[in-house]
């Protein structure tokens, strides 16, 4: 996510990434924790991974976390990175959101995390539901 002069959001993808290495990161490269199952399998790139990925930024933007960053084996180490993307691509395993993530959020994240791809919202259906738990969000604060 960049940001521009103006503090506009902007999405790209590097392709790599520099090392992540502090506590909230999990010393890996690149940006495979955020890549769509399919993508992790080989299979076909389009939209729906981007929302997939979308998805997994909003996990990021609610716990303030990695991706996967509180994940841990039997024996409590972090599993590897590669153990961490089997399991996502065998859908036994998702990002984690917080008890106070808003239910409109909580419920468009999951669609976006969705392992089959046709169950993953489009990016417009995201836009669209993002507008809609932004204006829910509004009219809570103006009735406080």
């Amino acid at each position: 996510v960049l940001l521009t002069s103006q503090l506009n959001a902007k999405l790209t993808d590097f392709g790599v990434s520099r090392e992540r290495s502090d506590d909230l990161m999990t010393n890996a490269v690149g940006t495979s924790l955020w890549m769509a199952p399919e993508v992790m399998m080989g299979g076909h790139y389009d939209g729906k991974a981007d929302v997939y990925s979308f998805g997994v930024l909003l996990s990021e933007l609610d716990t303030h976390f990695m991706p996967y960053a509180n994940v841990r084996n039997p024996s409590g180490r972090k599993p590897t990175e590669a153990v961490i993307l089997q399991r996502v691509a065998a859908g036994t395993l998702q990002v984690e959101f917080s008890r106070d993530c808003p239910l409109e959020l909580l419920t468009l994240a999951h669609a976006c995390i969705s392992v089959n791809p046709k169950d993953r919202p489009t990016a417009a259906d995201a836009v669209q539901k993002l507008q809609i738990a932004l204006e829910s969000f509004e009219a809570e604060e103006v009735s406080l």
